[in-house]
């Protein structure tokens, strides 16, 4: 190698540049709990409420904050998710209880039942946008959808399933071989 390739050489490593260079050496746990903080900030979840929704559960909140110490136990979790229309599986909850409970252990504040709040929200959107989906095939405008006229779809729509992959599917869809099936129930077994 000459003196020219050997200088190129040094010139191309010294112009690699790795992930870390120039960023602060910050512990991730660090790192994290930031950006907890700004997710679970006021002004984020004002974007996703409306002030209505917002002075709605900030005030359902104090009610259910029976000591006033700005957070609420599991017991009044559920009481207040349940008051405002949003009902858990008691499994469920606890998990998320867990995971949004603050560091001293004391309970959950407010921010959190935003965040349980918008998670059921947008299960409820989803469930709302199966719906319309089996609506725009239900022909009849019944509630029912035909299980050939259904299985014709998967075959021929979208995602085309194989003829053997619309039988298994239409095993799940319509169990028992009706010839119909009630898409109300397919779209909460979907979202189980």
């Amino acid at each position: 190698m000459n003196q020219t390739q050997t200088n190129l050489s040094q010139v191309r490593q010294k112009e690699k540049v790795s992930l870390n260079d120039g960023l602060p050496k910050i512990d991730p746990r660090t790192v994290i709990e930031e950006l907890k903080s700004h997710l679970y900030s006021d002004d984020n979840f004002k974007k996703l409420f409306s002030d209505a929704e917002d002075k709605k559960y900030r005030e359902n909140f104090q009610l259910f904050d029976r000591d006033s110490d700005e957070r609420i136990n599991f017991t009044e979790l559920q009481e207040l998710l349940t008051s405002i229309g949003y009902v858990y599986d008691e499994q469920e909850l606890s998990e998320l209880y867990k995971e949004l409970e603050d560091s001293e252990g004391q309970g959950i504040r407010s921010d959190a039942l935003f965040i349980l709040v918008s998670k059921k929200k947008r299960e409820q959107d989803r469930e709302e946008q199966l719906i319309e989906a089996f609506k725009s095939v239900d022909l009849e405008n019944t509630g029912y959808i035909q299980s050939e006229y259904f299985k014709e779809l998967l075959m021929t729509m979208g995602y085309r399933f194989t003829e053997d992959e619309a039988d298994e599917y239409m095993k799940f869809i319509d169990p028992k071989n009706e010839g119909k099936f009630l898409y109300i129930d397919i779209v909460k077994k979907i979202l189980k």
